[in-house]
């Protein structure tokens, strides 16, 4: 039996299972959401731990998933990615490079850390050109690993996969024939991420999402938090609902995060694919559909934007088409992560 894709956010636990059906065709077999009870993995007790298995094991039950075999994503601020330009090696020799080059690519002790990589692109010797080989480094702390295996472990489950977060996004949203900047907007962080030709070149998060719009939203109209948040999913950024005073709260935290796209393009532009081109942004996450979200941010980058549909490649009938259109930003980490059989 395949394994289904859980994506363990801050504020929500989505699951999906999918079958394959084809070359990137699947079936979708279940899908559910439910609230998280802990808000930072890697600061929690170890009775929230259990607790979150807990949580785990009842959406399974919910969703009636039969499946034990479970494909799980870091969070990408706790993961650290790195593209890696080495010579022209084999197979063999870029793992051996990569096995005592990485320390300097990662923040953390190489020996409190699990390392993987992905060859991106081998170019070969042209001319004067050397050639050399693209390697996405991907470094994760131990002790962070081995809380999410335990927590799964906890619920009855067996680990086949881990990544990060965008790396399974990229999988469920990214066109597969041109590069992207992907923005997926969390609760508590967003992740940016250029992707080519469906390969996550650059990533970035930065410690600022949704609660941030909400929290000034509440501040500024004076109302609860939980009035502020359906202010912000209604209003959003749209300068004529309510004289334009939740855009005038939401618009200089917002802004903060357009100009880290602007950077993350320009580092990739400068210093990874000179001659590349930019045409399209996708977005994700819940403040994906936020009144006026796209329209913002075609303005200000100067740049297509669209919502990314996790579900474009998955087959469902009307009545579960309906049922998930409202949630789909929500659950674009858990397809990647469903899809990667």
């Amino acid at each position: 039996m395949t394994p289904f894709g859980l994506d363990i956010g801050n504020s929500s636990i989505k699951l999906v299972h999918l079958d394959k059906k084809g070359q990137d065709k699947f079936a979708l077999l279940s899908a559910g959401i439910t609230q998280s009870t802990v808000q930072n993995v890697a600061g929690a007790l170890e009775n929230d731990l259990v607790t979150l298995s807990e949580t785990i094991k009842k959406l399974i039950a919910d969703t009636k998933v039969a499946s034990r075999d479970v494909n799980l994503s870091l969070p990408e601020s706790s993961v650290f990615t790195r593209l890696v330009q080495l010579p022209l090696l084999t197979d063999e020799e870029v793992a051996s490079a990569i096995s005592w080059q990485a320390e300097p690519y990662i923040p953390i002790p190489v020996e409190q850390a699990n390392i993987d990589y992905q060859i991106v692109e081998r170019r070969e010797v042209n001319g004067r050109d050397l050639g050399g080989v693209d390697v996405l480094l991907v470094a994760a702390p131990k002790d962070l690993v081995a809380r999410y295996l335990k927590i799964t472990k906890l619920a009855g489950l067996n680990v086949v996969n881990i990544e990060s977060d965008l790396i399974a996004l990229s999988r469920a949203i990214a066109p597969q024939t041109q590069t992207t900047v992907l923005v997926d907007v969390g609760s508590s962080s967003t992740n940016i991420g250029v992707i080519k030709s469906g390969q996550l070149m650059v990533s970035r998060s930065i410690a600022s999402g949704g609660d941030v719009l909400t929290r000034a939203v509440s501040t500024n109209l004076s109302v609860t938090p939980q009035q502020a948040e359906e202010y912000k999913k209604t209003y959003g950024l749209n300068p004529q609902a309510l004289e334009g005073k939740v855009k005038q709260a939401i618009e200089p935290a917002f802004k903060l995060i357009v100009e880290e796209i602007k950077k993350t393009i320009q580092f990739y532009k400068s210093d990874i694919r000179k001659d590349d081109q930019i045409n399209i942004v996708t977005i994700s996450g819940g403040t994906a559909g936020m009144a006026e979200t796209s329209t913002y941010l075609a303005t200000e980058l100067g740049l297509e934007v669209i919502i990314g549909d996790p579900f474009q490649k998955v087959e469902k009938n009307a009545s579960t088409s309906g049922q998930l259109q409202s949630w789909a930003p929500l659950y674009s980490v858990a397809v990647g992560l469903a899809q990667n059989i």
